[in-house]
């Protein structure tokens, strides 16, 4: 598959999840997310989504209280596993929007790139401040 094709197919797949999952995925173990990056394989049959829960995985945003690192840790692999269950129906969504002839399959990722971000932020402030 083309490289310009391959961005373009990372673009829409991402575009569509984000419209799709809010209003068609029921799943209680899928809480508000962002899907921040879509990587296609070159060959188009896989296809890696990166997930972050709105608020971060701790929590705290919706007047509940912050959750545990191992609590947070729980509620991103319930959301993955969520994701995953509903990997059939995204796909079939998917087949109605993208005019390619095989669909990639899906799998779902936690994206690490905020949370490593702000522990580096974190370091360097630590540094700073000694």
């Amino acid at each position: 598959m083309q490289t310009t094709r391959r961005l373009r197919l990372q673009g829409v797949i991402q575009e569509e999840l984000s419209q799709v999952v809010p209003r068609e995925v029921k799943d209680p173990r899928v809480p508000a997310v962002t899907f921040t990056a879509v990587e296609v394989s070159p060959d188009g049959s896989h296809a890696t989504i990166f997930v972050t829960i709105l608020g971060g995985p701790q929590g705290g945003h919706d007047g509940a209280p912050p959750l545990s690192e191992a609590g947070s840790e729980l509620r991103m692999k319930d959301c993955i596993a969520g994701l995953t269950s509903a990997s059939g129906f995204l796909r079939r969504h998917l087949a109605k929007v993208l005019n390619v002839r095989h669909i990639p399959s899906l799998i779902f990722r936690e994206d690490l790139g905020l949370e490593h971000a702000t522990r580096i932020h974190e370091l360097l402030k630590q540094i700073s401040s000694s």
